[in-house]
């Protein structure tokens, strides 16, 4: 088996229309050949309300930036930062793990273990994207498709999140 995989994927609306986008980005971003790839995007593939969310919120707030987690990582859903903000330092990260039919619950309260590498999660999008400094600030939260779509869509709140 290759290398590890990277820990999160960056998510656009243009890809969420490929039948496999996770192969795709495995191959074109890390040099994997396409059936190396196609045998990791497993561990990215979106299931029941992700995909559904992850597109609606992209429409809805096209001043954030979606990554997908992989799922054996225990990093969570989706890593989404919020870019409104010129300043890295001070964007909005939240880490993320859907829950169907929960409500929404700050600081990952109910996600049991899927939020433990959350951080790495973060420092792995300071690290090859550059958008958010290392050591930044990051909430958690769990919910359902309809209770985190409503939180992030209501924009950031100042002064919360994780230090690392």
């Amino acid at each position: 088996m290759p290398r590890e995989p990277p820990i999160i994927l960056p998510v656009s609306l243009a890809l969420l229309g490929h039948a496999n986008p996770w192969a795709l980005l495995l191959a074109k971003e890390e040099g994997l050949p396409l059936s190396t790839a196609a045998l990791l995007s497993e561990r990215y593939v979106l299931k029941s309300d992700e995909k559904p969310f992850v597109r609606e919120l992209l429409r809805r707030k096209r001043n954030v930036w979606a990554f997908r987690c992989d799922q054996r990582r225990f990093a969570g859903d989706f890593v989404v930062v919020d870019m409104s903000d010129p300043r890295p330092e001070r964007r909005w990260v939240v880490v993320l793990d859907l829950k169907l039919g929960a409500p929404l619950v700050l600081g990952g309260g109910g996600a049991g273990v899927q939020l433990t590498q959350a951080q790495r999660a973060v420092e792995a999008i300071a690290e090859r994207h550059g958008i958010i400094p290392p050591g930044a600030r990051y909430e958690l939260a769990t919910g359902d498709k309809a209770a985190m779509l409503a939180y992030l869509c209501a924009g950031p709140r100042r002064g919360r999140g994780r230090s690392s």
